[in-house]
């Protein structure tokens, strides 16, 4: 059975909620924590090497545009790489 356990939730930060846009005013919930600043992830994950536990990638080439990381679903956490032998 797989330790589940509350942690802060990358993409927002903890606080539940995103701004809303360039075009719309205040604020949304979290896409990836719907609101509650927390991800329930397993024990033995350890923050994103992508993101570096953001939850997000910048990918604009002359201006940021960021994204939801793909490595981590958004999170900022990802279970630790297997070493190889």
């Amino acid at each position: 059975m797989i330790d589940l356990v509350n942690r802060r939730c990358g993409y927002c930060d903890g606080s539940g909620r995103i701004n809303a846009g360039e075009s719309t005013p205040g604020y949304q919930p979290c896409p990836v924590c719907t609101g509650s600043g927390k991800v329930r992830v397993p024990s033995s994950y350890g923050i994103c090497p992508i993101c570096h536990g953001s939850g997000k990638k910048n990918i604009g080439e002359f201006a940021p545009r960021w994204v939801q990381c793909k490595n981590c679903q958004g999170t900022g956490w990802r279970e630790p790489p297997t070493s190889y032998r």
